[in-house]
């Protein structure tokens, strides 16, 4: 702030001064959305209008093929349609009240202003979108698919809770592969539809291991992570991302995660705001927005979803 040679403050500090209002508002920074790289969000479309669930039918799973003897009686066998109905279970809304006298006031900002405030809403609600959908995939995947032993023969150790797999830049990529194995046993493998969802610390762990040293394998060229700072392309052939809304506990001293991997078709979900509208209020000059939102989703295929437990040491 400018003085005066007598000392005293200039013109900017008395009432005289005159501002100037910047038309733009700063932004807040807000996570890139990603549930639709991760998640189907197109099969649930209808609950958003006159539906209230949807069922989903399952391919039979016969029994294995019975041994047969000349002149043996044929025994038939049952086969009971499998299914499972999905509806969506999460319902909230967001009211603000505005004066017009206040609206006068903002004069040609309130456009800006009002632009801005629906964006951040919009993006609050999306991150507990994100939360819960990352959440439901890690409670609803196989059983066969998670704990100290998964896949298909129970040897493969997935990390749990209470002893989760301590994960260094030497055994990232190890711990990853774990993973690929648990869903190509599990026969969910689809090559370019698989996806890994790691927490943002992850990063200091591949900044450590061979992923780093990308511009070294094979004909990659500019994909260094040391340099680019963005991953090579997969990792295990998962395609990655990252965010901390994973779930998460603190225990000991140890931040354990939830890392949720599987084929993005695995899990249905769909969020949107499906009622909105400005009301005037009655004996007032106020005036209200109001907006209603609904959301949910379920794994619909369990056995093509994956979760490690992973403490990550930084």
């Amino acid at each position: 702030m400018f003085r005066n040679a007598s000392g005293f403050g200039g013109l900017e500090n008395t009432p005289l001064a005159r501002p100037y209002y910047y038309r733009n508002f700063i932004d807040r920074g807000w996570e890139k959305d990603f549930i639709q790289e991760i998640a189907n969000t197109s099969i649930l479309e209808p609950l958003t209008g006159c539906n209230q669930s949807i069922q989903f039918m399952k391919q039979p799973m016969p029994t294995p093929w019975r041994r047969y003897d000349n002149n043996q009686l044929l025994v038939p066998e049952t086969i009971v349609p499998e299914g499972m109905c999905v509806a969506l279970c999460h319902r909230a809304y967001k009211a603000y009240k505005f004066d017009k006298v206040q609206i006068r006031h903002l004069c040609e900002r309130f456009d800006a202003f009002e632009s801005s405030l629906l964006d951040a809403t919009y993006q609050v609600l999306a991150k507990e979108w994100r939360c819960q959908l990352l959440t439901g995939m890690a409670y609803e995947s196989s059983k066969q698919n998670k704990g100290a032993n998964a896949g298909a023969d129970c040897n493969i150790n997935l990390g749990t809770r209470a002893a989760p797999l301590q994960i260094t830049g030497a055994n990232i990529a190890d711990s990853i592969a774990r993973l690929r194995v648990v869903l190509e046993q599990s026969n969910q493998w689809i090559e370019g539809q698989m996806f890994i969802v790691l927490p943002s610390v992850a990063r200091l762990a591949i900044s450590n291991s061979p992923y780093a040293s990308a511009l070294e394998m094979g004909s990659c060229v500019d994909c260094s992570t040391l340099v680019t700072g963005k991953l090579p392309g997969q990792m295990h052939g998962f395609n990655v991302y990252m965010t901390d809304r994973l779930w998460s506990e603190f225990d000991n001293g140890r931040l354990t995660y939830a890392v949720v991997a599987g084929n993005r078709n695995a899990y249905a979900f769909i969020g949107d705001i499906v009622e909105g509208e400005i009301e005037n209020l009655q004996l007032t000059f106020g005036i209200v927005y109001k907006m209603l939102a609904e959301w949910g989703g379920a794994a619909i295929q369990p056995e093509a979803l994956a979760v490690a437990h992973m403490s990550f040491s930084v």
